[in-house]
């Protein structure tokens, strides 16, 4: 839903389901083998992308968006 309705890429939702998962934005980093500045760099463009300003409000639209069928 989320590459698919905000346009972003695999990654950027990788670490946006991780945010809302409760992860620090550095344990995200570590999670996805990046830098904590790489993923800097994603949330700002995960933000501009969801019209989000804040991490807050990015995870209450994530926790908005329906359930995803497995």
């Amino acid at each position: 839903i989320l590459r698919r309705h905000y346009g972003l890429t695999r990654k950027q939702a990788e670490l946006t389901m991780l945010l809302a998962g409760g992860l620090p934005l550095g344990e995200c980093a570590d999670a996805m083998g990046i830098a904590e500045r790489t993923a800097r760099r994603h949330l700002e463009n995960i933000f501009t992308k969801t019209g989000s300003s804040r991490q807050i409000d990015l995870i209450r639209l994530v926790l908005s968006l329906p359930p995803i069928a497995k």
